[in-house]
């Protein structure tokens, strides 16, 4: 077999190097295994024909990341998108993949303050047509198109109550004129 399909016969190389060809882990003897030291690591190396990628770039921030970090004896996944520090959890990463909104963007409105009232102090919220990504099937992520601009909180969740509606919103103007 081994003849066949590599043209040679290296039973000497596999067993006395038992370690794992993806990962380097040591293989264990009597495992039935020499090249791969798990089914995972043997997948990976027939998807990547033995030429697993050794880095990625973040698609937040633009920096190059090695690929070749343990996080115990496993190595780092392939299709990692975002590097340790931006992190996919975080509020920057949260506002690129639903709204498309990226750091520097947001900096500039954190810069100019709320869009209605001013308030620079606090985190910004971003504002975007609800009715514009219904009519597109209704997914979590927006389309981009649709994000209107950046609100603290209040006023962001004020005209949420008014649901987006100027018609009331006119009205409530109204009302706070007349008490004055």
């Amino acid at each position: 077999m081994q003849l066949r399909r590599f043209g040679e016969i290296r039973p000497l190389a596999w067993a006395s190097e038992w370690v794992c060809v993806v990962c380097g882990v040591a293989v264990e003897k009597g495992s039935g295994r020499r090249r791969h030291c798990s089914v995972n690591c043997q997948a990976l190396a027939s998807r990547w024909k033995n030429a697993r990628p050794t880095e990625f770039t973040c698609h937040l921030c633009g920096r190059t990341q090695s690929l070749l970090r343990m996080s115990g004896s496993k190595l780092q996944r392939t299709d990692t998108k975002w590097c340790k520090e931006c992190g996919r959890d975080s509020p920057k990463v949260k506002r690129f993949v639903l709204y498309g909104v990226t750091p520097e963007r947001y900096a500039e409105a954190m810069a100019s303050g709320c869009e209605i009232c001013g308030r620079t102090d606090v985190p910004l919220h971003v504002d975007h047509d609800h009715s514009c990504c219904d009519q597109r099937g209704g997914s979590a992520a927006t389309c981009g198109d649709c994000v209107r601009g950046f609100l603290c909180g209040s006023c962001n969740r004020a005209i949420g109550l008014l649901k987006d509606d100027i018609t009331t919103l006119g009205r409530a103007i109204e009302y706070l004129s007349k008490s004055r």
